[in-house]
């Protein structure tokens, strides 16, 4: 082997080719010389080649037939099928030449170039092609993981860069002409000095290298450091210094000197693509590497069987309930905020309870069945955790125990985090030119959070940005939790699926996280709201409550508008010049007031479960402390003084300081608070008046094709024949003939276009 790899070696060195010897893709000597000096007979001779088992050509240098070296490098690693499928288109339009198989499946097309090639990597991710030019390495057959496909040797061309351009426009593909090369393919970074955490291949040029590769991994470093992190080079030179001990053999300090002086006058570009960071690429654990997921076909089939045939809500207690028992409507909320960050509706939340109760193992109940791509977690043990957010993250931030993240120690504020459109936080952070401490900001496109919190005082504020629900203290629950201990004791989940295959799940977790991906999140949903949901401002008692209630009602109306969103291949969808709308049903009307009746009672009045029971004492205590509290609910002091506190501050007690301990009576609006939604208990009346507003609905976009001219261009898709419904006389009689028929009960979609005469039926 090493005798042919030499022997096909020393065919390229003849022709003018610099070689560099690799083992497993990974240069055994430096090399960057090589880029422009003449290797001689001698080096050529002295390399490496009892240990070698690959050999590349430095590519871009001049040869002895005056033409230079350069390769078309086809590498479809880790890209989606259609960008695969525009590299194929774009090589079709490539002159026949020397074409080697690369160890990924990827092709190697090496051509002779008049003019001396550039290395283009900037469209890779547009159609899978690179131009590996000056100063770039190609591996070339007989090595190991490649071989020749061919017998062909290279073609010449005038220009390697002109064909590529000329192939992709022939293919059809028409990339930007100021697009340039950008560090790890992060165009949105690039002009920004990035302060997130290194991603791995940069950890592992820090902690040093052999002799043969000291050069190749310091400029790497130092243009990362100065080009992309944006430091001094004072900074740079230190840094470079303390990476140089770690080396088997150290530089020179004036080889590291050039190394920084040639880092800041080429202002190097490094990569994903290139090919000493490919090696030491960890994909799964890149904080710059898109957290997106490309769906097969049968990825996409397998996702749209499970929402043709399955009740999400059903499978996410079918799952949640594994861990959590008792806490049904958490686990559907938990389930719906997180999705919620998907869409233009962002629900934020906080949990509460005592240390215990499962407030965590609600969150990790439901997140299996999400997208790892959606979450971003951290704890508030690791709050700088929150400045390696990638910017480009689009989801949920989820925060275990929020009650350690104060203001006051500039840790996180979690006051300053906004849900919407996008969250700014605030870290800290040391200096890396001075070694001081000082506040650092992270953007990110997060949209809404969730958080665990022990404590029972939120700040108001937070109550105004968020669902507040409390687990259940309850003794009874607490005996079937015990209770379940026990049985699994004797018989885990594991054997119990081995003996009784009918506990299997009835759908795989990747089929349900392919059905949430398949799902169109950018859709708008429509509620048809009763002028009877307005009751919810007598919930609230103070003038500060009922404000609040501005922007929580939106929320409950956000909450039903996922659910529609989640079921929309079984609702009403609209299409308007290419818009789409999901029409939620009474079945997301009545689902959603049912799983959010306490949380709502507990937000708005800002009485939790554990402030309830130190309420119902007063039924039949007058006056009480804190040492009652603890003596009737077997609770700490602190909770009991806490709980009676908050509840003073909430305008529901009485304080009196003129005693030790504080003693607490009922105010007036004790006396009123309420025990229920009066007006959530009358929601089977929602059907008739979603029926009438959608046939209004439906009249009025027919008003609309007609006045405007629209008929190609609004769509509407039922799971229901519709024809009628654009007529009130005849929607009318349907409704009243059929009114217990849902039109989420069918399954025969038909999709129609409304025209001012005609109701043509497609599909």
């Amino acid at each position: 082997m090493a005798e042919d790899l030499q022997a096909a070696a020393e065919g390229y060195w003849k022709q003018g080719c610099n070689i560099v010897l690799l083992k497993d893709k990974k240069p055994l000597r430096e090399w960057a010389k090589w880029i422009t000096e003449r290797q001689t007979s001698e080096e050529f001779e002295n390399l490496p080649w009892a240990t070698a088992n690959q050999f590349a050509c430095v590519c871009g240098t001049r040869l002895e037939n005056g033409f230079y070296l350069a390769v078309i490098d086809y590498d479809t690693k880790n890209l989606p099928a259609e960008t695969i499928t525009k590299g194929k288109e774009a090589l079709k339009n490539f002159p026949i030449t020397q074409t080697e198989l690369t160890p990924s499946g990827g092709k190697h097309f090496v051509y002779y170039c008049y003019a001396k090639p550039e290395t283009v990597s900037a469209f890779h991710n547009d159609c899978a092609l690179e131009l590996c030019g000056s100063g770039k390495l190609c591996i070339m057959a007989p090595s190991v993981g490649y071989q020749k496909l061919n017998d062909n040797t290279p073609s010449d061309v005038q220009d390697l860069e002109a064909v590529l351009l000329e192939a992709m426009f022939k293919a059809g593909i028409k990339p930007r002409e100021d697009k340039k090369e950008a560090w790890f393919d992060r165009e949105d970074l690039a002009g920004k000095a990035y302060k997130g955490q290194n991603p791995p291949c940069i950890a592992s040029l820090s902690k040093g290298t052999s002799e043969g590769l000291r050069n190749e991994y310091g400029i790497r470093l130092a243009s990362f450091l100065l080009n992309f992190k944006g430091y001094q080079p004072q900074t740079v030179q230190k840094m470079l210094k303390d990476w140089n001990r770690l080396n088997q053999s150290a530089l020179e300090q004036t080889e590291l000197d050039r190394l920084v002086r040639s880092a800041a006058q080429g202002n190097y570009v490094y990569g994903c693509h290139d090919p000493i960071l490919e090696q030491l690429c960890v994909r799964s654990d890149c904080p710059l590497a898109p957290k997106t997921r490309t769906l097969t076909e049968e990825d996409k089939k397998a996702g749209e069987a499970v929402l043709a045939t399955t009740d999400l809500s059903s499978i996410v207690l079918e799952y949640g309930k594994r861990r959590l028992i008792g806490e049904n409507n958490i686990l559907i909320i938990n389930f719906v905020e997180i999705v919620s960050g998907q869409t233009p509706y962002p629900i934020s939340g906080i949990i509460s309870g005592y240390s215990g109760s499962g407030k965590n193992e609600s969150i990790r109940a439901v997140k299996p069945l999400i997208p790892e791509e959606w979450l971003f977690e951290f704890s508030t043990s690791t709050p700088e955790a929150i400045k390696y957010l990638p910017e480009d993250f689009a989801g949920t931030l989820i925060i275990y125990e929020a009650s350690g993240m104060q203001s006051k120690t500039a840790t996180l504020g979690l006051r300053a985090v906004g849900e919407g459109e996008s969250i700014e936080t605030i870290y800290p952070m040391r200096d890396e030119a001075t070694g001081k401490m000082t506040l650092g900001r992270a953007k990110t496109n997060a949209k809404n959070f969730i958080t665990t919190e022990s404590n029972i005082d939120i700040e108001p504020d937070l109550y105004r940005r968020v669902f507040k629900h409390s687990m259940n203290p309850s003794y009874v629950l607490s005996m079937r939790v015990c209770a379940k201990a026990i049985r699994e004791a004797s018989m885990p989940e594991s054997l119990k699926q081995l003996l009784h295959k009918s506990n299997e799940p009835s759908v795989s977790l990747t089929d349900f996280q392919n059905a949430l991906r398949v799902q169109n999140w950018k859709a708008e949903a429509i509620v048809f709201t009763p002028k009877e949901l307005l009751a919810l401002l007598d919930v609230a008692h103070t003038k500060e409550q009922q404000v609040a209630l501005r922007t929580q009602f939106n929320k409950i109306l956000s909450f039903i508008k996922v659910l529609a969103l989640l079921n929309q291949k079984n609702r009403v969808r609209v299409r308007v010049q290419g818009k789409d709308y999901v029409i939620a049903s009474p079945e997301d009307y009545q689902t959603g007031l049912a799983v959010l009746s306490e949380t709502i009672l507990e937000t708005v009045s800002r009485i939790e479960k554990r402030q309830q029971d130190v309420l119902e004492l007063f039924d039949t205590i007058q006056t009480l402390d804190k040492n009652k509290v603890v003596e009737k609910l077997r609770v700490s002091a602190v909770t009991a003084a806490r709980a009676l506190k908050t509840l003073a501050n909430s305008g529901y007690l009485k304080e009196n300081r003129n005693v030790k301990p504080y003693t607490y009576e009922r105010t007036e609006n004790t006396l009123d608070k309420p025990n229920s939604l009066v007006f959530m208990q009358n929601t089977s009346q929602y059907k008739p008046f979603y029926e009438k507003e959608l046939e209004s609905f439906l009249t009025r976009l027919s008003s609309l094709v007609t006045s405007e001219g629209l008929e190609s261009k609004v769509e509407i898709t039922s799971s229901e024949p519709l024809e009628d419904l654009r007529h009130t006389d005849k929607t009318s009689d349907k409704m009243r003939t059929e009114p217990e028929s849902s039109l989420s009960e069918r399954t025969d979609i038909n999709p129609l276009v409304f025209s001012p005469k005609t109701s043509e039926t497609r599909g």
